[in-house]
C-alpha cells in the first residue's frame, strides 16, 4: 500500500483538550452564581432579621455591610447584621428587635449589629460596642427571654439568655450594671480578644467596672474582687433615669408597611409593662402567679424558696411532708440545730441601740456577718449566692430600691446551712430605716461690688 508523505497524521487529543471544555462551564456556573446573589442583594435586601432604629433625639449615622462610607438616616430606619451606626452627641435612640428585645443608645456611641439570628432554634442577638452606652431590656418581648444576646466591649463579653435588664458601657474602660430581672454573665477576654480568662456572675442591683489595672489583674490570673452595688452616681446619671422612665411606661413604636414595602411611621402609644414570669417545672409554660408570694433575686443571692403550679416550695436541706386537712402537700426545711447560728457583725457599718435594733439611713444598708462553719448563709429565704464555703463573713445588700428594705421596721432572719443541706438555728434581727432627710438648697445673695467713696480724700 502507499503511503503519501504529505498526508496529515491524525493527531491523539490532549488532556488540555479535556479539561478547557469544563472549565468554561465551571466559570460560567460561578459568574451565574455571582450576578444572581448580587441581583438579590441589591433588589431583594439580605434575607436575615433586621433591627428597627427609633430617633427621640439627636441624630445617627449608618454604614452598611460591606461598605466604607457612612450616611444619614431617619427615624424608623431598618438596620441589618453587619451594619454599624454611631449616634450623635445628644442623641437618644430605641432600637427594637425581632423578638421584642429593646436596646436603648446614649449619644456618642459606635455600634456594630454583628449577629441578628430570628431562628426558632437559637435565636441570638450579638453586637459590638466599639464606643458608648447601651441599655437592654430583655423583659417585655414575650419570647425575648430565651434569645441569646451578647454585648462585647473591649475585652468583655456580656451574655444573657434569660429576661434581664441590664446596662453595658465601653467608654474609658467597660462597664456592666444588671438593674432588674435575672443574672448577667460577663467573660474576661485575653489581652488578644479570642479566649475566655475569667468568668463573673453579676446579680440584680451589682455593678462591675473594668479599668486597665483590673483588667492587667485578671491577664495575670489573679481574680480580682469586681463586684459591687450600683453607685449612687449611676442612678442619678441621665441615662439611668431615661431608661428607668422608660422601663416603667416604655414607648412602643408600631411597625407597619404600605403595599409597594415602604416603611411607615405611626406614632408611638404607652404600654403597661410586662410582669417577670418564672418556669420552675421546665415545661415551658411560665408558672402562674401566687396569690401571695412574690419570686424576687436578691442582689447578693438567689432563690431558695420559688413557687411552683402545686402549691409546693422547692427547699434545701432535710425535709418533710405535713399535709393540712384541705389544703396541698407542703414541703418545707426542718431545722436540725446543727452547728451555731449565724452571728450579724454591723448593719451599714453600725451596732444596734439599746433595743437590739439597727437605727440606718443608708441605702442599701449592708449587712455583714460571721457564718460560724456554714457553707452556705440564707436570709430571709434567699441563699447569698457570692458566699463560699470557708469565707470568714457574708454581706447582704438590703436595697430599697428593690424591695429588700423598705422605711421602717424590717425584719431579717437568718439561718446557715451545713454539707448535707442541714439548717443551723435562726438569727433575727431588726432594721429600722429611715431615709435621710433632703439637703436644702443654699443659695448664696450677690455680693454688691464695691464704689469709691467720694468724699474720701484721694
Amino acid at each position: 500500500m502507499y503511503y503519501s508523505p504529505y498526508r496529515t497524521q491524525r493527531k491523539q487529543p490532549s488532556k488540555k483538550g479535556y479539561l478547557m471544555p469544563f472549565l468554561v462551564i465551571l466559570c460560567v456556573g460561578i459568574i451565574g452564581v455571582l450576578v444572581f446573589n448580587l441581583w438579590s442583594f441589591i433588589f431583594g435586601g439580605r434575607s436575615v432579621n433586621g433591627a428597627y432604629l427609633h430617633i427621640l433625639q439627636g441624630s445617627v449615622q449608618m454604614k452598611t455591610w460591606n461598605t466604607q462610607d457612612f450616611f444619614g438616616v431617619s427615624s424608623d430606619a431598618l438596620v441589618l447584621q453587619g451594619d454599624e451606626f454611631k449616634t450623635s452627641a445628644d442623641s437618644k435612640i430605641i432600637a427594637e428587635f425581632f423578638d421584642g428585645t429593646v436596646m436603648r443608645i446614649a449619644g456618642n456611641s459606635d455600634i456594630v449589629l454583628s449577629v441578628i439570628d430570628d431562628s426558632a432554634k437559637s435565636p441570638a442577638i450579638s453586637l459590638l460596642l466599639v464606643n458608648g452606652k447601651v441599655w437592654v431590656n430583655k423583659v417585655y418581648g414575650a419570647t425575648a427571654g430565651a434569645t441569646k444576646v451578647e454585648v462585647r466591649g473591649g475585652s468583655v463579653v456580656a451574655k444573657s439568655d434569660k429576661q434581664s435588664i441590664f446596662d453595658f458601657e465601653n467608654e474609658t474602660g467597660d462597664a456592666l450594671r444588671v438593674v432588674a430581672g435575672d443574672a448577667v454573665n460577663m467573660d474576661i477576654l485575653n489581652e488578644v480578644g479570642d479566649k475566655v480568662v475569667d468568668n463573673e456572675i453579676v446579680g440584680v442591683g451589682q455593678e462591675v467596672l473594668l479599668t486597665d489595672e483590673v483588667m492587667k489583674s485578671y491577664w495575670e490570673f489573679k481574680s480580682p474582687s469586681v463586684l459591687s452595688m450600683l453607685s449612687d452616681t449611676f442612678k442619678v446619671g441621665e441615662f439611668y433615669l431615661w431608661n428607668i422612665g422608660e422601663d416603667k411606661n416604655p414607648t412602643k413604636f408600631v411597625k407597619s408597611t404600605t403595599g409597594d414595602g415602604q416603611f411607615v411611621r405611626v406614632e408611638p402609644e404607652v404600654i403597661v409593662p410586662v410582669e417577670l414570669t418564672v418556669d420552675t417545672d421546665g415545661d415551658g409554660v411560665p408558672d402562674a402567679p401566687a396569690p401571695t408570694t412574690t419570686d424576687v433575686t436578691n442582689p447578693d443571692g438567689e432563690k431558695v424558696n420559688s413557687t411552683v403550679k402545686d402549691g409546693t416550695k422547692a427547699t434545701m436541706g432535710v425535709s418533710v411532708t405535713t399535709t393540712v386537712p384541705g389544703s396541698l402537700p407542703k414541703t418545707d426545711v426542718v431545722s436540725k440545730g446543727v452547728g451555731a447560728a449565724p452571728t450579724v457583725v454591723s448593719v451599714a457599718g453600725l451596732q444596734p441601740d439599746s433595743k437590739g435594733v439597727y437605727q440606718v439611713t443608708a441605702n442599701p444598708a449592708v449587712i455583714v456577718g460571721n457564718p460560724n462553719g456554714a457553707v452556705a448563709i440564707v436570709v430571709n429565704g434567699l441563699q447569698l449566692k457570692k458566699f463560699r464555703a470557708g469565707d470568714k463573713n457574708w454581706s447582704y445588700f438590703a436595697n430599697s430600691d428593690y424591695g429588700f428594705m423598705k422605711e421602717g421596721e424590717n425584719t431579717y432572719e437568718i439561718y446557715g446551712l451545713d454539707k448535707d443541706g442541714n439548717k443551723t438555728p435562726t438569727t433575727t434581727i431588726k432594721v429600722f430605716y429611715k431615709k435621710p432627710a433632703a439637703k436644702p438648697v443654699v443659695t448664696t445673695a450677690p455680693v454688691a461690688p464695691k464704689t469709691e467713696d467720694a468724699t474720701k480724700p484721694q
